[in-house]
């Protein structure tokens, strides 16, 4: 077993812990030696502690991570909905680290759609940021998505931010334009 290994291995099993001082040891741990398996495991503990420090301390290592190796991850928790309440602080990851989520336009759109209005108002956000080029029938089909979510939402909030998202992914560059 390498050091790396054996490193990564203890930080999973201290974020299992009782004791939070030795999950936010973990976290800390994490910063200098995690990968995607630590983050997974980070994730796994967000959605499972009741302890506030925990839970600010796993934020704030979110709204830290530089490591593109992490966007799979983060998109995956993005999808999990039993991660739903933290749906806002993940999505927020994306533009809080200068992630590239990029790629992953239609999970932010849809959490957009899906979310609470913390978690469309920063999927919005992260989008606004994006500078690649997408197909006209995906960005033609996300836009038919958010119209017709629009036209369900009935929190007032959440519709003007949605029209936002909308006006955002009509003019996302288009490819080969």
């Amino acid at each position: 077993m390498t050091k790396q290994s054996a490193v990564v291995k203890e930080i999973i099993k201290d974020l299992g812990a009782e004791d939070a001082q030795i999950v936010l040891n973990a976290i800390k741990k994490s910063r200098k030696d995690g990968n995607a398996e630590t983050l997974r495991a980070i994730l796994n503990t967000l959605k499972d502690t009741d302890e506030p420090s925990v839970e600010a301390a796993v934020i704030e290592f979110l709204f830290d991570l530089k490591d593109e190796e992490s966007v799979a991850v983060l998109i995956e928790a993005i999808q999990d909905n039993e991660m739903s309440y933290y749906h806002n602080f993940l999505v927020s990851s994306f533009w809080q680290a200068a992630i590239d989520g990029s790629a992953y336009l239609e999970v932010f759109v849809r959490a957009a759609i899906k979310g609470e209005y913390m978690t469309t108002l920063e999927a919005l956000t992260v989008v606004e940021n994006f500078d690649s080029a997408y197909s006209q029938s995906e960005l033609t089909e996300f836009e038919a998505d958010i119209n017709e979510a629009v036209e369900e939402e009935e929190n007032e909030d959440k519709k003007t931010l949605l029209i936002s998202l909308g006006d955002v992914v009509r003019n996302l560059p288009i490819e080969g334009e």
